[in-house]
């Protein structure tokens, strides 16, 4: 599939949402709206990342780039309290499952997927069906996690941390 100018757009947008959130805790990044279009702005903010972080300040986002933000903003998410909702112990949901636990990860998934359109929106039906647990696969993928397509403790954080960065950035 060839690389389209949406897609080209999504991922500006994508990193600019990192580096915003990145810029909330790092007062060496001046603060950019996050939009899809790389302004002189982005490439100044780019550059305070790059100096700031000892990269080579190009103000151009390159793979060394894109990966040292995407771990500094994982870093600071990872430390945002997860949703303390996901009942204790061995819990997960999975395929063939029903209920007001995966209502609520359906809700969740199509709130971030809005934000973040390699996500996939799914049908909210209180049923964990295969579009549900593809789109947890989806999630996994991005979130460095196995993609199982099961809600586990750790998916269920990820998807908390993914939600709460969400709320920040409104």
């Amino acid at each position: 599939m060839p690389y389209t100018e949406d897609d080209r757009k999504a991922h500006i947008r994508e990193v600019l949402e990192y580096l915003y959130r990145i810029a909330l805790s790092d007062s060496r990044i001046p603060i950019i709206t996050p939009s899809s279009v790389y302004t002189p702005e982005t490439a100044l903010a780019v550059r305070a990342y790059q100096q700031a972080y000892r990269l080579p300040v190009t103000g151009e986002i390159d793979e060394t780039t894109w990966n040292s933000i995407v771990a500094t903003y994982r870093s600071i998410t990872d430390q945002a309290l997860p949703l303390a909702i996901f009942p204790p112990g061995g819990f997960v949901l999975q395929r063939g499952d029903e209920g007001e636990f995966v209502y609520l990860v359906q809700v969740l998934l199509n709130t971030i997927a809005r934000r973040y359109h390699n996500l996939p929106l799914i049908p909210v039906s209180g049923s964990y069906d295969s579009l549900t647990a593809d789109a947890v696969a989806a999630l996994q993928n991005i979130a460095d996690l196995p993609a199982t397509g099961v809600v586990d403790r750790h998916t269920w954080n990820r998807i908390a941390s993914f939600f709460n960065q969400l709320r920040l950035s409104i």
